[in-house]
């Protein structure tokens, strides 16, 4: 199969995996949101930071050195098998002692259990870590995604039995390390590699070169990206916490998972063609313009839509949340600029510059959070979205040195999508003002169908827009 065809059929695998499967866990929050409501959630905002560390360990820059080098043996995959356990275990063991200290903290006494109780997800993903860098550096998406079926909707299904039956938070912690054991199972037996009692220094060397400091990155990355979360735990009210944590959830999902499927697809394939720098530019380019094409208008129209979708789906309880999501969706539709500038570091194995680049951006979030407590919970919040921006200039700089493809004329790409959005939005919000006596199920349904005919429409009226490379990539399966 050729590069192109593994490709395209990468991403309509992944799509379903990562878009449906996580969708039903999505849906799942939701429900149990109904039964649980926002104190408990806030409890759930407060482990975030450990969950972060548990995806942080699954997706390490240790397997993304496997998926990246050309050459790998058993003796590769072994030694890294065994250093990935014993980096979970050693995290683990850590956490569970700092967990009276936590909850301490948080003044919840109840995080002791479910901190030392979640976290045996590190170890648990890191027995499957190898398993899934090998399945990714072949292209086995479908494969993937076929395991990860039967994990969620077991998983899914423990969740919303344990929440309906009043187990609160204890629900969402058992559908995501049900979730977690089924998947590693899973992995080990569809795998055709198995460990062997083999370990090499020099292996380990070239791997911890390239993969530690993407696994501090990434450790970096996503314990401040909980900092908000802290913060509001720690000088704000528990249910203030749960709303903005709920607010969160709903701005990262369409973002972020849009976003992972490309780049999990894409990566493999650039690290293939990543001495073709110009080919890799312009690849690039399209894939930059195909997803902010799709996640600025799709964050947009969700706030302006927020008042009445927050009311249908999840309640009169959690409407304090709606002004964190409107706010949150600014920052979240650049998150696919920022991954994406960061894959570019990655596959030309500049590990060095990703975490220089951490670093920096981490300064930057402990002065805008400081800054942005001077005015409270809506200051916190509205730091996001300045760091947000500031963070994409300093991304898309470093990752130019490297492209033919700099800061400014990322920039002039993504303006027209965005003024398109923008007024998109309006109509969206006008429509939405004006039908505030309806139900909500007509606002969001109505406003939504107009706002997506007129977002077609004016784009498709434009010859050199992403409307028509994504028909081209639907037609033709190729980039």
């Amino acid at each position: 199969m050729s590069l192109k065809r593994k490709t395209f059929d990468g991403f309509i695998w992944n799509f379903l995996d990562t878009f449906l499967l996580n969708g039903f866990s999505f849906l799942a929050l939701i429900l149990i949101a109904r039964w649980i409501g926002p104190e408990e959630f806030g409890l759930i905002g407060m482990i975030a930071i450990f969950i972060a560390i548990g995806n942080s360990l699954i997706d390490g820059g240790l397997s993304s050195s496997l998926i990246r080098t050309k050459n790998v043996d058993n003796v590769d995959f072994s030694t890294i098998f065994f250093i990935n356990i014993l980096i979970s275990v050693f995290l683990y063991i850590l956490i569970y002692f700092l967990a009276p200290f936590i909850a301490i903290f948080f003044n919840q006494l109840v995080l002791v259990q479910i901190i030392r109780v979640y976290c045996l997800v590190f170890i648990i993903s890191g027995f499957s870590s190898v398993q899934l860098a090998i399945f990714n550096k072949e292209m086995k998406f479908k494969l993937i995604m076929l395991i990860n079926i039967p994990s969620k909707i077991i998983g899914i299904c423990i969740g919303i039995y344990m929440g309906y039956n009043g187990y609160g938070i204890w629900s969402i912690v058992c559908m995501f390390i049900s979730t977690q054991i089924l998947s590693t199972i899973l992995l080990w037996l569809t795998s055709k590699w198995k460990p062997s009692l083999c370990f090499s220094k020099n292996k380990l060397k070239k791997h911890y070169r390239f993969g530690y400091k993407l696994l501090l990155s990434s450790l970096l990355d996503r314990i401040f990206h909980n900092m908000y979360n802290v913060i509001i735990g720690k000088f704000f009210s528990i249910a203030t916490l749960g709303l903005f944590e709920r607010a969160k959830k709903f701005t990262e999902y369409p973002s972020s998972t849009l976003t992972s499927v490309i780049s999990k697809v894409t990566y493999p394939m650039l690290v293939i063609l990543r001495d073709d720098s110009e080919k890799i530019a312009i690849i690039y380019r399209k894939l930059l313009r195909l997803t902010f094409f799709i996640t600025a208008p799709l964050l947009l129209g969700l706030a302006a839509i927020a008042e009445p979708m927050f009311k249908l789906v999840l309640g009169e309880s959690w409407v304090g949340a709606i002004p964190f999501f409107q706010i949150l969706c600014l920052s979240a539709m650049f998150y696919p600029i920022h991954s994406f500038n960061l894959n570019i570091l990655k596959v030309y194995g500049r590990s060095d510059w990703f975490l220089k680049l951490e670093l920096i951006k981490k300064v930057i979030t402990v002065l805008g959070l400081f800054v942005g407590f001077q005015f409270g919970i809506f200051g916190i919040v509205w730091s996001s979205v300045f760091i947000s921006l500031i963070a994409l200039f300093i991304n898309s700089t470093y990752s130019s040195r490297l492209i033919n493809y700099n800061s400014q004329q990322q920039l002039l790409d993504i303006i027209p999508i965005l003024l398109i959005s923008i007024i998109t939005f309006i109509l969206i919000y006008t429509i939405v003002f004006y039908m505030k006596n309806n139900n909500n199920i007509s606002q969001v349904l109505i406003s939504l169908f107009v706002g997506f005919l007129f977002y077609l429409g004016i784009n498709y009226s434009f010859r050199k827009n992403p409307i028509h490379d994504l028909i081209k990539l639907i037609k033709n399966r190729k980039l």
